[in-house]
């Protein structure tokens, strides 16, 4: 079964238990628990993820819980395809209901880089993307991904991102538009490698990233601790205060996560080709759309943090 939360607890990409090869073809009835799993052309089962470095650290604990560890290439066979009607999700929903949440995060982040004061900026940073993290738990115990938590995380993600990166350009002119092309950047090659079929997720590679994603969010939680203690004179804490090679560990271990969050959003991708394929039901375009904006969010932060210290070591 997928292991992303929101996955783990929606029907359509539950695991099925009894072989039942009659019946509804209609995606979400009995037609779908009943089908064997089964294993495309790669073998992989064709199941459907503040100014220093206090935000760093909540921003990569809070995307890392709700990241995407989806299964692979959504071919045809483990359920019964449905016929395209209007209730069914459709590759235009999915990615009208993305670019809708990316907007609303790109709105609140100006809005809040121009009118929350830098005095305020670690609260409101560290606050919202508290607050963030407990939507996608709340999110995570639900089958799918209704409308108003969506927009809500999207909002407050918004709200923490433009208040860091407001202040951090000020420090580093020119940062935020980096960070912005970097995301592009990261995003436009891991739907390149998606669509052409260079890369697609497998079982094995889903354990490792999670092995990678579970260690940073320990070493996110250990940092955050240090940087307000005995590492409370080094601006990002273990992420500059350690070099391994004459390198800040930050840089090595953002340029990782980069990596991983890419093949998270190849994930994501899978699974919308997934549902579509399948008849999932329109609404489904919320949690799809969720799960991308999560993830290129998480990119974003990364970016973000790569690029904030490389300016501070230069």
């Amino acid at each position: 079964m997928a292991h992303n939360p929101v996955m783990n607890r929606n029907p359509y990409f539950r695991e099925p238990t009894t072989p039942n090869f009659g019946g509804s073809s209609a995606y979400g009835q009995q037609a779908q628990y009943g089908q064997q799993i089964q294993y495309d052309q790669y073998g992989q089962p064709v199941y459907n993820q503040q100014a220093n470095s206090q935000f760093f650290d909540q921003a990569s604990a809070a995307q890392a819980y709700t990241q995407q560890q989806f299964g692979a290439g959504a071919s045809r066979g483990a359920f019964q395809t449905s016929a395209a009607g209007p209730n069914t999700m459709t590759y235009d929903d999915a990615m009208i209901k993305t670019l809708f949440l990316i907007g609303v995060t790109t709105i609140a982040a100006v809005l809040s880089a121009f009118f929350i004061p830098v005095k305020a900026v670690n609260a409101v940073a560290i606050s919202t993307s508290l607050l963030a993290l407990g939507l996608s738990f709340f999110a995570a115990f639900r089958p799918m991904v209704n409308p108003g938590v969506a927009i809500g995380y999207a909002a407050l993600e918004g709200v923490a991102l433009g208040a860091i990166t407001g202040v951090l350009n000020q420090y580093y002119p020119g940062i935020a538009l980096q960070a912005i092309l970097g995301t592009l950047i990261v995003v436009a090659v891991a739907a390149g490698l998606f669509l052409s079929g260079a890369v697609r997720t497998t079982p094995k590679g889903r354990k490792f990233v999670m092995i990678v994603l579970v260690a940073a969010i320990i070493y996110s939680l250990v940092n955050l601790v240090l940087a307000n203690t005995v590492l409370s004179d080094k601006f990002y804490g273990m992420d500059t205060a350690i070099k391994l090679g004459g390198v800040p560990l930050g840089l090595i271990l953002g340029i990782i996560l980069i990596v991983v969050a890419a093949y998270f959003l190849i994930g994501d991708l899978e699974d919308v080709r997934y549902a579509v394929e399948n008849g999932a039901p329109k609404k489904f375009a919320w949690t799809v759309g969720f799960s991308i904006t999560v993830t290129v969010i998480w990119i974003y932060v990364e970016v973000l943090r790569v690029l904030a210290i490389l300016a501070n070591d230069n």
